[in-house]
């Protein structure tokens, strides 16, 4: 860790954390540290948080101790004892559901010393996020799981020794471990899976760089170039970090960085972005500055920057437990008062009453509700090819109130395409074929498209000496010594018309061509349905005005243009009341991937892009978005559901049994009934079509 005066968002990876409950409780222990800027991320157990120079590493290391967490340090040998610990629960568990059905006779030790060591493992899994719980000013479920396991525990106990019991409830204690167990184990193993996923799909993009070194070349890390190196580069390569070109010149694709389509040409003397890359040619540029303070790096500064100020969205089930586990305690007690003083019940069976108040409440199907549905909803995404790295992302997807689209690459694949030539005069079949004689002899992508547009149409074999002017356009000489060029208004002198490219004969208009980014197939679909859905949409890009004005009339949505990455990130935070989501692939869009609620990328996006999205489409197709939203409202909506039963069911039960209506070994199986709904609604998303 760093004690550098300025002020950075820094990372720490977090060990012990089992459950959102446990990311609460670190985010306020570094909070009540002294340091406001805190976040907590579950799904990849990390700490993100800003400090100033008064902050020492030892206090922070305190305060995620005093969370009852630590540091993470690889340590296999703790992870096997964790599985050890829970298959022997998982045994005890199913032994005591066996003895409960079939009429076996087990001495009374064995189930009294199976059900103490189950209780054991769950004091070691659960006790000390319950104990910080406690500390810091408030009550999770684990407190409720605990007392009511401890509880049945005891009191079985009791009537061993002080009783002729016609029950005991050992199995209560070794049940509701077990299921807990599951729960926690469930969420963390989809969600781990996920993020391994979003981890190896990031590490194909590590940046390589060609230094020339006395006349030699050798690959190396664009991490360990130096101010003044010389570095090569052809077509495919990435500029390595930002750089003025020495020798020869390519055609430079910098969308990633600005979000502007139109490649760049680059020639001697001209600035490179790092994180740009060659679409055509090959040069070689001098280093300007150390890979972490480029233009990429400065991108991911304002990404890790994001990400530490972004809220944490707190899951329905910790906002009911809030309520529901102090609720449950004063019942318990209530339960026990009302019974012995009131109703003038025995102490034994109003004890017997409470407990059984705590085993029906125990909130094991509330601690199901919501795992159970993320394993599912993951599990569906993935089979749909869509990636989910933090488990919030269903219902912030779900409850997203606008949808925010990047344009290049994102919206349009990035490729040109002839939108429409208008001629000059009626000779549209000579005209045609002096523009193909012209861009055949272009690299430009431009020229290309063009060129394919004519497929059709035959060269002109009349023009001789044709050139190209980079960065301007084509110019070529007729049989009559006349001079025909083909580029841009500047080049062919035809500022007062409209276009993007112009071909003239001795300055005199012969026509006028229009360029378009190619959409992606299915945009049109998924703009439909997320209006038909109620979604704001709006589409920031780096573009020119003009290219956002015929796209906003193409799509019937607003488009902003030229935006900086800061200007997306502050259009962002000015509407930080708002439910937003963000599709991106550039650079220049991962500080707002990180911003919003929830992001969404593609798979061949860029790696910063990658690494800030919550949702990662492994393949390049619109439907996947939609499917991606639909699948979210589904989970999200499961849970709800799950939580509302989890609820429902306590709200019944809890009367019942305080009452003496509903005795402990019923509320055991009430218990164990009200985690099968849970689980039976969560698979029966998992059987659910998603039709597109």
């Amino acid at each position: 860790m760093s004690t550098e005066n300025s002020i950075k968002t820094e990372r720490l990876k977090i060990s012990g954390m089992t459950c959102v409950n446990c990311a609460l409780n670190l985010e306020r222990s570094v909070k009540q540290a002294g340091i406001d800027q805190v976040h907590v991320n579950f799904a990849n157990h990390e700490l993100l948080f800003e400090r100033t120079q008064d902050i020492s590493d030892d206090k922070i290391k305190q305060a995620v101790k005093d969370a009852g967490f630590s540091i993470a340090t690889e340590d296999k040998s703790l992870h096997v004892f964790d599985q050890v610990l829970f298959t022997f629960s998982l045994i005890v568990a199913f032994y005591f559901i066996i003895i409960m059905f079939l009429p076996i006779n087990v001495p009374v030790w064995v189930d009294a010393s199976l059900a103490s060591i189950a209780m054991g493992i769950g004091y070691f899994k659960f006790g000390k996020g319950a104990y910080y719980s406690v500390k810091s000013g408030s009550a999770n479920m684990y407190v409720l799981i605990l007392l009511g396991a401890t509880t049945a525990l005891l009191f079985s106990l009791y009537l061993v020794f002080f009783q002729e019991p016609q029950h005991l409830y050992f199995e209560t204690t070794a049940v509701l471990i077990a299921l807990v167990l599951i729960g926690d184990i469930l969420e963390a193993n989809a969600v781990k899976k996920t993020v391994l996923s979003i981890q190896d799909l990031s590490a194909n993009h590590l940046s390589l760089a060609k230094r020339v070194n006395n006349g030699e070349v050798e690959e190396v890390s664009a991490n360990s170039l130096k101010i003044g190196d010389s570095v090569q580069a052809f077509t495919g390569d990435e500029i390595a970090t930002d750089a003025r070109v020495t020798l020869g010149e390519a055609l430079i694709d910098e969308s990633l960085l600005t979000g502007e389509s139109t490649p760049v040409r680059k020639t001697k003397g001209m600035l490179l972005l790092g994180g740009s890359k060659v679409l055509d040619g090959n040069l070689e540029y001098e280093v300007l500055k150390n890979a972490h303070l480029s233009t990429k790096a400065k991108i991911d500064n304002l990404v890790r920057k994001a990400s530490g100020e972004k809220a944490n969205v707190q899951k329905l089930a910790d906002k009911i437990s809030g309520i529901f586990v102090p609720l449950v305690l004063v019942l318990t007690v209530l339960s026990f008062l009302i019974n012995y003083v009131a109703l003038d019940v025995s102490v034994e069976a109003s004890i017997l009453r409470s407990v059984a108040v705590l085993v029906i409440s125990c909130p094991c199907a509330m601690g199901l509700a919501t795992p159970i549905a993320v394993m599912v909803g993951i599990g569906k995404m993935t089979s749909e090819g869509i990636l989910v790295k933090n488990p919030n992302t269903f219902e912030n997807l779900a409850k997203a109130e606008t949808l925010i689209y990047d344009k290049t690459g994102t919206l349009s694949t990035g490729n040109f395409r002839v939108k429409e030539i208008i001629f000059n005069g009626d000779n549209s079949e000579d005209i045609k074929q002096i523009i193909k004689a012209l861009e055949s002899k272009s690299s430009h992508p431009i020229a290309r498209s063009i060129v394919s547009f004519l497929e059709q149409t035959a060269k002109s074999d009349s023009l001789q000496e044709i050139v190209e002017i980079k960065g301007q356009g084509m110019q070529g000489k007729g049989p009559n010594e006349e001079i025909y060029r083909l580029g841009s208004a500047n080049f062919t002198e035809q500022q007062s018309e409209t276009g993007d490219l112009f071909l003239t004969k001795d300055k005199h208009l012969l026509a006028r061509i229009f360029i378009e980014d190619e959409l992606k197939a299915h945009v049109n679909e998924s703009l439909s349905y997320f209006k038909n859905a109620g979604l704001q949409q709006v589409v920031l890009s780096g573009d020119s005005k003009k290219k956002c004005q015929e796209l906003a009339a193409k799509l019937h949505t607003e488009v902003i243009a030229e935006l900086k990455p800061e200007d997306k990130l502050n259009w962002i935070s000015a509407r930080n009341k708002e439910n937003l989501a963000m599709l991106g692939d550039g650079v220049n869009d991962a500080p707002s991937l990180a911003k919003v609620n929830v992001g969404i990328s593609f798979a061949q996006a860029s790696d910063l892009a990658i690494q800030s999205a919550d949702v990662v489409i492994m393949r390049d197709d619109m439907h996947a978005l939609i499917k991606a939203h639909k699948i979210a409202k589904q989970t999200y909506e499961t849970i709800k559901q799950n939580l509302f039963w989890a609820f429902a069911y306590n709200l019944v039960a809890i009367p019942l049994a305080a009452l003496g209506i509903v005795n402990p070994m019923l509320a055991a199986f009430a218990m164990i009934f009200s985690d099968l709904i849970v689980v039976g609604n969560a698979f029966r998303l998992k059987k659910s079509k998603i039709p597109v």
